[in-house]
């Protein structure tokens, strides 16, 4: 579904959690509208709506807005595989603590990587990375990981639909340049994207094992950062990547 075709309301209620994913603290209407480029209006009927459905808590002394437990509770009978028991987010965490760059969990959606988890750098020069933004598959590098999983036949189908859906004078994507890049991935064993995407931009993308929820979609653990930066540590990053990997999915599902 492309994103004109979402209903928009059902969009801004998931944002809305999503910032608060991210921020981990309560929040006032003005700085939810502004973090989230809303219409201050529509974001306070939201906000009010979400907190009479108990999903949301207002303090009216501070004026501000919290998730409550409704909100934690809504996945927990999806209680199998590292997900749910936090072995992922662990291994985000980790990888932030030791790395300072901005940790990224991605997951194949259709013809894109979607960030369903980020946790942003720590250090003083960063690009802010938003929840939930995604990337073409077929020409990123969290793509080109998730894509490793994948026949060279899945791989011209998927090409050819993102051609197929692209807007009027987009640059279409080379199929041939895509399955080098996927093929490179496999070999390697990571896919180090250099201002693909983003000038200047930097990010190294690592496969995880197939498995970790129950649909099976592919999913990706990616270092994202200055690209000067990244290209100095690529080796240190990757042996980091690698070794979380490891032990946080791979040893203790063994």
């Amino acid at each position: 579904m492309e994103e004109g075709a979402v209903v928009k309301s059902a969009a801004r209620v998931l944002r809305i959690l999503e910032f608060f994913d991210e921020v981990q603290r309560d929040a006032r209407v003005t700085e939810i509208a502004a973090h989230l480029k809303f219409p201050q209006s529509s974001t306070s009927a939201l906000l009010k709506s979400l907190a009479q459905l108990g999903y949301l808590d207002y303090d009216r002394v501070r004026r501000t807005f919290l998730p409550t437990a409704r909100v934690a509770l809504l996945g927990t009978w999806l209680k199998e595989g590292p997900v749910q028991d936090g072995r992922l987010l662990r291994l985000m965490e980790d990888l932030s603590e030791k790395t300072h760059d901005t940790i990224i969990l991605a997951v194949r959606n259709g013809i894109y990587s979607q960030y369903i988890h980020v946790i942003q750098a720590l250090t003083p020069i960063r690009y802010h990375v938003p929840q939930g933004s995604r990337r073409l598959l077929a020409w990123s590098g969290s793509g080109f990981a998730l894509l490793t999983q994948s026949a060279d036949k899945e791989i011209r189908a998927v090409v050819a639909r993102t051609n197929a859906e692209a807007p009027e004078g987009r640059t279409p994507i080379d199929l041939r340049a895509t399955l080098e890049h996927v093929h490179q991935a496999q070999r390697d064993g990571y896919f180090f994207s250099r201002a693909l995407v983003t000038p200047g931009a930097g990010a190294i993308a690592v496969s995880l094992p197939p498995g970790l929820e129950r649909r099976n979609r592919p999913m990706a653990i990616v270092v994202s950062g200055v690209l000067e930066d990244l290209e100095r540590r690529e080796d240190q990053l990757v042996s980091l990547m690698q070794d979380a990997v490891d032990r946080y999915l791979v040893t203790d599902c063994g």
